[in-house]
């Protein structure tokens, strides 16, 4: 698991389930359809993506399936990361 993938997990964990800490957490699951992330979720898994990778997420970016699975939203900053998507400092 990379160290990404693991800052995106704790944060989902702390911030989106915090009632739900005994719940596992798979790579694959579907946030959305297990009631984890909604259309705030989404709004706020983007306010922490782009303070904490220093990316910016665009509008074209903003679906459901970028943001559906762990695996997915690490591959969103991945791709953000490597396209140069980066926040000006």
């Amino acid at each position: 698991m990379t160290d990404s993938l693991q800052t995106i997990r704790d944060y989902v964990r702390r911030e989106l389930m915090a009632d739900k800490q005994d719940c596992q957490l798979e790579d694959n699951e579907n946030l959305i359809d297990a009631g984890i992330v909604d259309s705030l979720g989404i709004f706020l898994l983007i306010a922490f993506i782009e303070s904490e990778f220093a990316i910016k997420i665009q509008p074209e970016d903003v679906i459901l399936e970028n943001f559906a699975t762990l695996n997915s939203i690490h591959k969103l900053v991945t791709a953000r990361q490597m396209n140069g998507s980066q926040v000006a400092s």
